[in-house]
């Protein structure tokens, strides 16, 4: 039996592990069933991709919320470094105030109302009216205009009472009793006690109203500004037959050039409409020029509110031969300030226009 055996067993040995050529041939490759290198990147990093995607446009979103919350806080400091300014002026005027007041001991109250404001146009200041102010007012900090109202203001009415009061002010911006906004003294130059009236620093954005008023709350030599429109108040604080003026032209090369100070009728407005205010008298004279038609006039600056291009101006006229001229209207492009003297200076440059409620 086993001689039969062995061969029928080998023969099915045989068969078990020997597969057809043709068999072979359509058995797929280990290469056919798995997926190629390509499929099996895109396969294991699709949703890495897909969730850096979405991680990124949240942190986008996230970054822009948090982006307007910063402004938010920002806008909040921001805030408070103003308040923080107006606080430091206020603090800085009432030390000043002091370090003066000490250094000065003859100075006296004079609170009481001044003997040169007139009581039909000026009601008195009382003491019930101004229970605080300051016999020697410090200059409000420069550089922080607009200005914040001070705790307390200063018991002068003008620049001039202030020089009159004695104890050496100085050159600045000061908030008077009754003025409803801050003004520019100049206690330098000319005697003292003048009040800045106009600066005409460029030709930019002037007409017959912002002539009036403009930038009220930010005296400066540097920058546009003006209140015409309170200098008749102001003049009424005098009780003389005379008031003064003075105008200075191309200050940006220096103080006191190609104007003058002059002296006008107490009655004399600084916002006629007429060219009929000539009755003035010049007391000095800056650089060396004269009186003519294409130039300075005698006449005190009245405000063109017709056709022109002078808006304020000593010109008889406001449409031809316009020089001596202070504002020129904004359209007017062929001046970049206004003609003022014609062959010594026929351009203005910067216009720095004064008043004194007296003469001296």
């Amino acid at each position: 039996m086993r001689r039969w055996l062995a061969p029928v067993l080998s023969a099915l040995l045989l068969l078990a592990v020997h597969v057809p050529p043709s068999a072979a041939e359509q058995l797929p490759t280990a290469a056919d069933q798995l997926p190629s290198a390509a499929d099996q990147l895109a396969a294991l990093l699709g949703p890495v991709v897909e969730a850096a995607v979405s991680r990124a446009m949240q942190g986008g979103a996230d970054a822009g919320q948090r982006a307007l919350v910063e402004l938010g806080r920002l806008e909040g400091r921001l805030d408070a470094a103003v308040h923080g300014l107006a606080e430091l002026q206020l603090q800085f005027g009432r030390l000043e105030g002091r370090l003066e007041a000490a250094a000065d001991q003859n100075v006296t109250c004079q609170c009481s109302p001044q003997q040169n404001v007139k009581t039909e146009e000026l009601q008195p200041v009382t003491e019930e009216q101004e229970p605080f102010c300051e016999t020697s007012p410090a200059r409000l900090l420069p550089g922080l205009g607009p200005y914040w109202e001070p705790e307390r203001r200063a018991c002068a009415r003008s620049c001039l009472q202030l020089r009159d009061q004695g104890g050496s002010p100085r050159d600045g911006v000061y908030w008077f009793t009754g003025m409803p906004v801050p003004v520019l003294c100049d206690f330098s130059h000319d005697g003292g006690g003048w009040t800045l009236l106009l600066t005409v620093a460029a030709r930019e954005g002037w007409n017959s109203l912002s002539v009036l008023r403009r930038s009220e709350r930010s005296p400066s030599l540097t920058s546009n500004y003006a209140i015409l429109a309170r200098a008749d108040a102001i003049r009424d604080l005098g009780t003389g037959s005379r008031f003064a003026y003075r105008i200075e032209a191309q200050a940006e090369t220096g103080r006191r050039r190609w104007g003058g100070v002059w002296l006008a009728p107490r009655h004399y407005s600084f916002v006629h409409e007429a060219p009929t205010q000539t009755s003035v008298s010049r007391a000095a004279k800056f650089n060396n020029w004269e009186y003519k038609d294409t130039g300075i006039e005698q006449r005190m600056p009245w405000l063109n509110m017709g056709a022109g291009s002078a808006v304020l101006t000593t010109s008889a006229s406001a449409t031809t031969q316009w020089f001596g001229t202070l504002v020129t209207h904004e359209t007017n492009t062929g001046y970049t300030f206004s003609p003022w003297i014609h062959e010594q200076a026929v351009k203005s440059g910067r216009v720095l226009y004064w008043m004194r409620e007296e003469m001296l």
